[in-house]
């Protein structure tokens, strides 16, 4: 038996904008409540992004009722793990790294229904080729002050994506959250969106 999303309190475990901007698209009434956890955490990139996004919504669904959902993205380019810039410098680093290379986005999704106790987790990927940058454009990138707060140090949604030449996958994925993954998630809980 399906059941009607907007019948179900959903929480967001992220802080992120970017997810709670992109959640709309699927719910229009959500709670946002972070989890506060340690995020080092060993492993694959595929294994890091569905550990932290499990443990996100397993330590809200400790002490909230609803469809918890939590997520995790980073960015990997063979081994290497492309967390968010800790300067401006690393943010330079991580932007010449990818230039002119393919790498991979990874979000890992897990879906708590604490009514019944069910959790559904999932890893999407999307390979992103970023174009060769020249230094001039990645100093003022940088200096735009956009990096900062991203895996990787770009935001394909903002002017970071000026960069990308193409992407195979999903593209909301590389914003954060996996929607078409994510309803298919929900679906699986017995949810329509």
């Amino acid at each position: 038996m399906t059941k009607a999303l907007s019948d179900i309190r959903v929480v967001l475990a992220s802080a992120s904008p970017r997810r709670h901007e992109l959640l709309t698209r699927l719910v229009l009434s959500f709670d946002v409540i972070p989890a506060r956890i340690d995020e080092d955490i060993d492993g694959s990139p595929e294994e890091q992004v569905t550990e932290l996004a499990q443990t996100k919504s397993r330590a809200v669904a400790a002490h909230e009722a609803g469809l918890i959902i939590g997520a995790d993205t980073l960015v990997a380019m063979g081994d290497r793990i492309f967390g968010k810039p800790t300067d401006e410098e690393d943010a330079r680093a991580m932007l010449r790294a990818l230039s002119g290379r393919d790498h991979r986005v990874l979000t890992g999704l897990c879906v708590v229904d604490t009514s019944s106790g069910c959790e559904v987790m999932a890893c999407e990927t999307t390979v992103v080729s970023i174009r060769s940058i020249d230094p001039r454009e990645l100093d003022a990138y940088v200096a735009s002050g956009e990096p900062m707060d991203k895996a990787g140090a770009y935001a394909i949604q903002g002017r970071g994506g000026l960069f990308v030449q193409r992407i195979c996958g999903d593209y909301y994925n590389v914003v954060g959250l996996p929607l078409c993954r994510l309803s298919l998630m929900l679906r699986e809980l017995g949810f329509v969106v």
